[in-house]
């Protein structure tokens, strides 16, 4: 059984030029234990399926329509205090702005044990203390820097502190939000592997938002591309990145380069950025796309299932041509 589970989930924004759909129409599952890696280009909604996922939509922003079960509790119809108490204890979420994460003028051990202390409001002063502790261990900061503020750290320390405080509640999902942006090669590869860790010792799942393929690839076994709004392309990390069938999975590949790749990719001339607010029931890659067919600006293209846990949202002339290419 999935521990999330998501259905049809739309969300969108208002603007004063219409409903920004930056959401459609997408679903996934994950599993106990198991990482998901939303990869794809700025704007392409990964932040906005992590803040739905956490409840924290700013005010102009809502759920249009779809479910999000996480065990029994359907989250797209949580009021206020219901996120309130689920938040923190059952999902978190791992920012990917540390500096901006922390509160400059409060010590760090202070802020992770007010987590603690708002979702364990019987716990001790010293059985509190003993959990900071404890998260602090487990992302190996010296127990003699819990009393600093926030400003005495490191990118890198600030950004351990970020997974302590995620950790503190030990919840079942963790939602990285690019939480190594901001980093150094070094650091990240440090905090990739404490993230990776972390997840084996707590049998945590992870959902991890970024827009470095190798690092999703790193972290994550499962993969779902989005592009404008929808999820294209959704399989294992072996399938999705070494068999990609997707135009726009493959466009994305292409445009990294690799040393010891022997493959002549061809990467479309990216023309137009998908329009979200006019929405027209077609593909939203169609004028990017080399392998385009007369379906793609008549018809809204489906799901094509090329394994059991591979799939594509285009039609299957255009996958097959692309494949011929």
């Amino acid at each position: 059984m999935a521990l999330l589970s998501v259905e049809n989930l739309s969300v969108g924004y208002k603007s004063k030029n219409g409903l920004i759909n930056a959401v459609n129409n997408i679903s996934f599952s994950i599993e106990q234990g198991r990482s998901l890696g939303f990869v794809g280009e700025s704007g392409c909604g990964k932040t906005t399926l992590g803040m739905t996922l956490m409840g924290l939509l700013p005010e102009n922003a809502s759920i249009l329509k779809g479910d999000i079960f996480f065990n029994d509790h359907n989250l797209a119809r949580f009021n206020d205090e219901q996120w309130r108490r689920f938040r923190g204890k059952e999902t978190a979420m791992i920012f990917q702005a540390a500096m901006n994460a922390l509160n400059p003028v409060i010590r760090v051990d202070e802020q992770i044990a007010e987590v603690i202390e708002i979702h364990n409001p019987l716990m001790s002063k010293t059985e509190i203390y003993t959990q900071v502790k404890k998260m602090f261990d487990l992302v190996e900061i010296p127990e003699n820097r819990l009393r600093d503020f926030p400003h005495q750290y490191s990118g890198g320390m600030k950004q351990r502190a970020i997974i302590a405080m995620a950790l503190a509640c030990m919840p079942r999902l963790i939602i990285a939000d690019e939480p190594t942006t901001a980093l150094d090669v070094i650091v990240q590869d440090q905090i990739l592997k404490e993230i990776k860790k972390i997840q084996k010792a707590l049998n945590t799942s992870i959902i991890f938002i970024s827009h470095d393929i190798a690092v999703v690839a790193d972290v994550c076994k499962d993969i779902c591309v989005m592009y404008g709004g929808h999820i294209v392309e959704k399989g294992t990390r072996e399938e999705v990145f070494k068999s990609p069938r997707h135009p726009y999975t493959k466009a994305l590949l292409g445009s990294y380069l690799s040393l010891d790749s022997e493959e002549n990719i061809k990467v479309p001339e990216m023309r137009d950025s998908p329009d979200l607010i006019t929405t027209t029931g077609v593909c939203m890659f169609a004028n990017n796309c080399n392998c385009k067919s007369q379906d793609c600006k008549n018809k809204t293209p489906g799901w094509v299932n090329l394994s059991s846990t591979h799939q594509a949202l285009c039609f299957e002339e255009v996958l097959n041509k692309d494949k011929n290419d």
